[in-house]
């Protein structure tokens, strides 16, 4: 029979185990007031090259990432097609997990496993993280290229966080460069007509 300290010992482990399982929800654009060092900020741009049957273009929802140490989960809500994003984390080493797209009504997620660093102190630029999706198909895939175009994103910085124009920006791409990755569809599918799941024929 379990004594009440070994029931107690049980429930703190349950909550401390769904407490790492969660993931902290971070905003893609905090206010001047909760921007902290060491920031790292980069760009999201996603795109369809082909056109398809769907009414809405393709939307980056969210990015999920986590600590290499497995301690720490994040997610950062964008929902927008091209959006900066800066982050003020913790020093370590992180990896992107999983990216979710919205087209309208559907939805679709990727794993993606960027990694990226963050240093004990400073400002860090992680590139431009461009998102080329495939036209709705059964074996849909998105190509992600991480390149440089930091002179447009530290303009950006300096006229939404004044104060950072006088820091020292480091470059620090995310890696690797290229990747392809499998594009799943995230059920329920919706119902309604002028929802075209796939191309007419």
């Amino acid at each position: 029979m379990l004594t009440v300290r070994a029931c107690r010992l049980a429930f703190l482990g349950i909550l401390v185990g769904m407490i790492m399982g969660c993931a902290h929800e971070l905003p893609s654009h905090p206010s001047q007031e909760d921007l902290t060092e060491p920031l790292v900020f980069g760009h999201i741009h996603v795109w369809q090259e082909k056109p398809s049957g769907r009414i809405y273009l393709p939307e980056l929802a969210s990015i999920e990432f986590s600590s290499r140490d497995g301690q720490r989960r994040y997610r950062v809500e964008i929902e927008a097609a091209s959006s900066y994003f800066f982050l003020s984390l913790k020093p370590g080493q992180y990896q992107v997990t999983r990216v979710f797209i919205v087209e309208g009504g559907f939805r679709s997620s990727a794993e993606v496993p960027l990694t990226f660093e963050v240093p004990d102190r400073g400002v860090v630029y992680l590139g431009a993280w461009r998102f080329q999706i495939d036209p709705p198909n059964y074996t849909r895939e998105l190509e992600v290229t991480i390149v440089s175009e930091s002179v447009k994103a530290i303009m950006e910085m300096t006229v939404r966080y004044p104060s950072l124009s006088s820091n020292v920006i480091l470059s620090s791409l995310a890696e690797p460069p290229v990747l392809r990755a499998r594009l799943f569809e995230v059920t329920p599918y919706p119902r309604f007509r002028y929802f075209n799941r796939h191309n007419s024929t």
